[in-house]
């Protein structure tokens, strides 16, 4: 685990410290806007876009960023304590499972300063718009992914085989590349969550099954 931390960090030393300040940065936006922030604040929000969780203020400008912080490193040891090694995991995929949990920060900033403030702008539309720009850079680089536990469709029979593997990801990545467009197309028209709850379902349900129906005929009796 030492071993592959070191590496992580000499590998991506800048990204690590750009990442951590990108989180950061929500609380000193709350600071600045401190005086003009509610309390308490609206920090959980339903698929209609309309709040329906609230936290302290101090909590939401100061316990949020932190607590995304320690998710942020949590989740880099943990993937740096695999039994797979870190080597399995391409530089670029790396670099994007490092921008997931800031890129949320901000968009918890976004909505959650946005709505406190007033701001003219739908929730679920931007959520949506988010969701569908991660499902399509994922995509992308889906069929890059070689097998490992750390990133990737991690199925029992797709870690197992490798040519399983490589076929159900080369068949996801075009789904959650379109899926993830119509997912970005849904929340600049504002279609409503049906949608792009159904198109969800898709991105994660279709590959699972793809992935079955091949094992099921590689080792059928």
């Amino acid at each position: 685990m030492k071993t592959n931390l070191k590496e992580m960090w000499r590998e991506h030393r800048m990204l690590l410290v750009l990442t951590s300040a990108i989180i950061l940065l929500q609380m000193l936006v709350g600071v600045l806007l401190w005086d003009r922030l509610p309390d308490p604040m609206a920090t959980h929000f339903n698929f209609q876009g309309e709040p329906d969780g609230f936290t302290s203020k101090p909590f939401a400008v100061f316990g949020m960023p932190l607590l995304l912080l320690g998710l942020h490193y949590m989740c880099l040891l943990l993937s740096c304590a695999s039994n797979i090694q870190m080597q399995n995991v391409s530089s670029r995929v790396k670099s994007l499972m490092l921008l997931i949990i800031p890129a949320a920060s901000l968009l918890v900033t976004v909505l959650c300063y946005g709505y406190a403030l007033g701001a003219p702008f739908a929730i679920d539309r931007i959520v949506w718009v988010f969701v569908g720009v991660v499902f399509a850079l994922v995509g992308n680089y889906l069929p890059k992914m070689r097998r490992s536990t750390i990133a990737g469709i991690r199925l029992p029979w797709t870690l197992a085989d490798e040519e399983i593997w490589n076929r159900t990801h080369r068949f996801a990545a075009p789904v959650w590349v379109l899926c993830g467009l119509l997912l970005i197309v849904c929340g600049l028209i504002g279609s409503g969550p049906m949608i792009p709850i159904a198109t969800i379902v898709v991105v994660i349900g279709l590959p699972i099954a793809y992935s079955l129906v091949i094992n099921w005929k590689k080792y059928r009796a």
